[in-house]
């Protein structure tokens, strides 16, 4: 699913971790049947995963790549093999 901008409780009907972010769709992108990506309408730049119960997982301001995936691996799994 393609980064977008909706509001946190629109993308968390879908009972999926949600990745917000910007310029984080390439790094999600072996995530993505897992999660659901969304930009932030403001420039809000922290990087925020948020579980599906609506708990920040984790944050980070302006992370790496790195950082992002690390993230990932932990609350999500090894990435899926055919989106890496």
């Amino acid at each position: 699913m393609a980064e977008r901008p909706v509001r946190l409780y629109e993308a968390l009907r879908e009972g999926k971790f949600v990745l917000v972010g910007r310029d984080v769709a390439a790094v999600a992108a072996p995530w993505a049947g897992r999660l659901v990506r969304v930009s932030p309408a403001t420039g809000l730049r922290p990087t925020l995963l948020v579980r599906p119960d609506g708990y920040a997982a984790w944050a980070a301001d302006d992370p790496d790549p790195d950082e992002v995936r690390k993230a990932l691996t932990r609350w999500l799994g090894e990435a899926d093999r055919r989106e890496a």
